[in-house]
Formats: C-alpha cells, sequence, structure tokens
C-alpha cells in the first residue's frame, strides 16, 4: 500500500512538472518576441494621429524587465515593465523613471502581429484601455513599431 502511495506521488509530481514547465516555456516564448528594438512608425492620443517629426528614427528598446524610449534627439525615457501575457489581450505596466510621467505607472495593452507591437495605454492613474483603438475625448495612446532587430 505504501509502495503504491509513493508511486502515485511520484506520477503526480512528474506531470505537475511536465504541466508548469509548459507554461513557463510558453510565456518565455512571447516575452522574447516582446523583447528587441523596435521603431515608433505611429502614434495616435485621444483620436488624433501624432506628428512624429520630433520622434522620427526614434527607438523603444525592451529588455528582460527594463525599457527605454530613445529618440534621435533629446533625452531617453526609461522605466521598468511588467507583463501579463496570459490576459486577453495581454497587458503591459509601464513605471517610468523620468520624463513628465516621472514614478507614474501607466496601464496598458499589447499585441505582437507581422513583426509590429502594438501597445495601447492611458495616462497616469487612468483606467487600462480594453481595444487598440484612442478615441476622441481620452487621452489613451496608441503606438505602433516595427521589429529592427
Amino acid at each position: 500500500m505504501r509502495c503504491k502511495s509513493v508511486l502515485v506521488m511520484t506520477c503526480l509530481t512528474m506531470a505537475s512538472s511536465c504541466i508548469f514547465g509548459d507554461r513557463d516555456h510558453r510565456e518565455s516564448a512571447e516575452h522574447t518576441d516582446l523583447i528587441g528594438r523596435w521603431e515608433i512608425i505611429a502614434i495616435n492620443r485621444g483620436g488624433q494621429d501624432i506628428n512624429l517629426d520630433h520622434l522620427e528614427g526614434a527607438i523603444r528598446e525592451i529588455r528582460e524587465s527594463t525599457y527605454s524610449i530613445i529618440p534621435a534627439t533629446g533625452s531617453s525615457i526609461t522605466g521598468n515593465y511588467t507583463i501579463n501575457d496570459d490576459a486577453n489581450p495581454k497587458t503591459i505596466d509601464q513605471m517610468v523613471d523620468n520624463g513628465r510621467f516621472q514614478g507614474k505607472t501607466l496601464k496598458g495593452i499589447y499585441r505582437i502581429h507581422d513583426h509590429q507591437l502594438t501597445i495601447s495605454f492611458g495616462g497616469p492613474g487612468e483606467a487600462r484601455p480594453v481595444s487598440f483603438k484612442s478615441v476622441a475625448g481620452t487621452t489613451y495612446t496608441v503606438a505602433i513599431h516595427k521589429k529592427t532587430q
């Protein structure tokens, strides 16, 4: 009887390891897709396209837990982020280190499709967006990036 209990516990432990191991691998693959350098190609805020002249050539560089927005000229914006890739849509919270939102958290959603990263986020203290649309009368921002490396 004791032998059966040990055998059952061993099988359950091994099955659990396999299940959680696959889940961790899947999350790592999604996170790996996010990591890299992304050129900012379009921004819409409050239903209005933003002129990108001042951001021409700007890059969003995403590392394992930090990000930088690096304009061709001027100061970079840096911060930390967390993601939940089990959510639908996937969520991203950006904690800003400097600039006008220093010390604030921007709650957002993101998707990666065809080598493009789309992030939709609200201003500090605002609710997380539920779609990838920026509508007039809101302060939601939708930023579209293309992968550079």
